[in-house]
């Protein structure tokens, strides 16, 4: 495929938020090539726009002849914070070895990247769990890369992103997602803890505007991060409440931060967790 205007490689790309992303940017007639070994997500966006490479991020070895590349957007990673307490390798690993492939990239082409960072990064201690490390390593290594190699970097901070193709991860899945999946088990929801921790949710479009907003935006004006929540945080029970079906309260978790909340939203969110419940609901 011959690319002939701006050009982005997106990791993750057959993932949640990253096949939103991909959608966008292909409707924009961006050229993406999309680089994900489909262990999170299988998600293809048919379009001459894009193009798939089905493999890890550190497999990657591109040709001379591949085209300039305007930016990447790094999504590629082990989510899940109660997962990393199960399988803490993993996730450090796949955090800090894939960051280390795209700023190998970016120093290439001399392309800014944009790493998707971890909201709970902010709210507590890098120590809390191997998710959050993974991440503070992964933004190490970009500053490294920035001071080194003048690679720039942008941090894309998320706030537990819902929406059409949440990732199922069984029990480690988002808080809307996993509850969506004891409904249609005919469980009861499942409250670690007392319920009153609070979350951010963020629907996926809003998280993509705000994604493809920086891009858009000129080089020198980009901000050094951004955040992309609702700023209008919810506990767990009001989330569990508005799904009208039986709950029950289990043992807190660890390794989970009490509070979420988007200080500083990059955009305005347009779309509501609790009236996308209510009209979920309607759709069963």
């Amino acid at each position: 495929m011959a690319f002939n205007m701006t050009h982005y490689i997106v990791t993750g790309g057959c993932g949640f938020i990253g096949s939103h992303l991909v959608e966008a940017l292909a409707a924009m007639e961006c050229y993406v090539t999309v680089v994900d070994d489909k262990r999170n997500g299988e998600h293809i966006v048919q379009s001459n726009y894009v193009q798939y490479l089905h493999c890890a991020v550190q497999d990657v070895k591109f040709e001379e002849t591949t085209p300039q590349v305007d930016g990447i957007i790094h999504l590629a990673n082990t989510p899940r914070v109660r997962l990393s307490m199960q399988e803490p390798a993993d996730s450090i690993m796949n955090n800090v070895g894939p960051t280390v492939s795209v700023c190998e990239w970016a120093r290439h082409w001399e392309c800014p990247v944009f790493f998707a960072q971890s909201s709970s990064r902010l709210q507590g201690t890098p120590y809390a769990n191997p998710y959050t490390f993974g991440k503070t390593l992964a933004e190490e290594t970009l500053r490294l890369y920035k001071k080194l190699y003048q690679v720039q970097s942008h941090l894309l901070y998320f706030y537990n992103v819902y929406g059409p193709r949440e990732a199922d991860y069984g029990e480690h899945s988002t808080v809307v997602r996993a509850f969506k999946n004891q409904i249609k088990k005919g469980e009861p929801l499942h409250i670690y803890g007392n319920g009153r921790k609070e979350r951010d949710f963020t629907y996926v479009t809003d998280v993509v505007t705000g994604i493809v907003k920086l891009l858009l935006t000129h080089d020198g004006k980009r901000p050094p991060w951004v955040h992309l929540g609702a700023g209008d945080p919810k506990t767990i029970l009001e989330i569990a409440e508005a799904f009208g079906h039986p709950f029950v309260f289990e043992f807190d978790r660890k390794g989970e931060v009490e509070k979420t909340k988007c200080e500083l939203p990059y955009i305005k969110a347009e779309f509501d967790v609790i009236e996308y419940i209510h009209e979920w609901k309607v759709r069963q």
